[in-house]
């Protein structure tokens, strides 16, 4: 596969490099595994929790889970992920 190769632009006529795919982008990876981690970014809670990244924006946002202030990124504690998968299992049993 050559990544290289020109592309001729339909809009200004000028050359354009073709990207890689997604799937070959060099992205930083974190060795640490998700269940020894102290507090995880967005993208790893939602993993963590199995959920989306849109759901866990949305339980933010109503307060039913607590993210760390200060950072820029979002940042949730694993002890709170936890708090939050224990109480959803309290409610199931109560439920049940």
């Amino acid at each position: 596969m050559d990544y290289g190769k020109i592309v001729m632009s339909t809009i200004t006529d000028k050359p354009k490099k073709k990207r890689k795919p997604s799937s070959e982008w060099n992205r930083r990876t974190n060795a640490v595994p998700l269940t020894e981690r102290g507090a995880f970014q967005l993208p790893e809670a939602a993993d963590y929790l199995s959920r989306s990244i849109t759901v866990v924006r949305r339980l933010i946002k109503k307060g039913l889970i607590r993210r760390l202030p200060g950072f820029r990124d979002i940042v949730i504690t694993k002890a709170e992920c936890d708090r939050f998968l224990r109480e959803q299992e309290d409610i199931a049993q109560l439920v049940a």
